[in-house]
């Protein structure tokens, strides 16, 4: 995050709006928040593996079929 900026733009983005009549604090984390929607996805992901591997009807492609079916 503070190697593209992110973190950097983020900071300049909210010392602005602080700094504006009647701003009210805010407090957030945006590396952390990253992280977590990060992991989200990954878990995401993960659950749809399972899901294609219990269910040999989501195995649709032969792509599919040859990574997540059982060799005979």
């Amino acid at each position: 995050m503070q190697t593209v900026g992110v973190t950097r733009q983020y900071e300049k983005m909210m010392d602005r709006y602080q700094s504006m009549p009647f701003a009210k604090n805010i407090s957030f984390d945006v590396d952390q928040y990253t992280v977590d929607k990060a992991l989200d996805g990954l878990f995401y992901m993960l659950a749809e593996e399972g899901k294609i591997r219990a269910n040999s009807a989501a195995q649709v492609t032969d792509l599919l079929k040859r990574v997540f079916g059982q060799e005979k």
